[in-house]
């Protein structure tokens, strides 16, 4: 169970690099995704409870509840809450995986080398110039844009439900059609406190190396 979620988490900050071959267009000042990111770029943080569900190009679907905590520049909390507990903090230096029923936490990513598309995102640091549009849609009255992060064959997609110009999912998809879509349930933009982005083992817990 624990390297589903660690795939599963991984997976959805490091998205996929993929080719757009349309032509894309330049995000609009006055889109509704144009105000969303510059809201997104003037907050220090943000906390939400969230909803994750994973879809599968073959039917089937998982669904995750938790507690998503960001603040400015490059820290965040990410609790899973169901279907079972884990927790992925970073003060910016690494990201620990802390499992309470397991009584075990490790390191598991230098965030020095790997710079996560999505928290780059949510932090704030990815702007106007950034992002390129592939195309917009509406699902369930909600403004879907596909948009495309980078150039060329570094390029990287993601999905972006926008409503009244907030910022309401977020979703990556692979190869396979497989898609992975995270619910921002009600985000509060009062930054969050800086000590809940430090890790320390609890007394009693069993603390494992650095994954190479």
């Amino acid at each position: 169970m624990q390297v589903t979620l660690i795939k599963l988490f991984f997976s959805f900050l490091l998205l996929m690099s993929t080719t757009t071959w349309a032509t894309n267009t330049s995000v609009a000042p006055d889109s509704s995704l144009g105000k969303t990111l510059t809201a997104l770029a003037d907050i220090k943080g943000f906390s939400t409870p969230f909803k994750q569900t994973l879809h599968y190009a073959e039917g089937g679907k998982r669904e995750y509840t938790g507690e998503l905590a960001v603040l400015r520049p490059g820290k965040f909390r990410w609790r899973y809450i169901k279907p079972y507990e884990q927790l992925f903090v970073s003060n910016g230096d690494g990201v620990w995986l802390y499992e309470p029923d397991l009584l075990q936490a490790q390191k598991l990513q230098d965030l020095g080398e790997v710079d996560p598309v999505v928290m780059q995102l949510l932090d704030g640091r990815i702007g106007l110039k950034d992002v390129q549009v592939v195309a917009l849609e509406k699902v369930e009255g909600i403004d879907a844009w596909h948009v495309s992060l980078g150039e060329g064959y570094q390029a990287v997609e993601v999905w972006l439900g926008v409503q009244g110009n907030q910022l309401v999912w977020i979703e990556s998809r692979d190869v396979l059609g497989n898609a992975n879509r995270l619910y921002l349930l009600d985000m509060q933009t009062t930054p969050p406190n800086p000590e809940i982005f430090e890790f320390v083992a609890p007394e009693g817990v069993d603390v494992i190396g650095a994954l190479s």
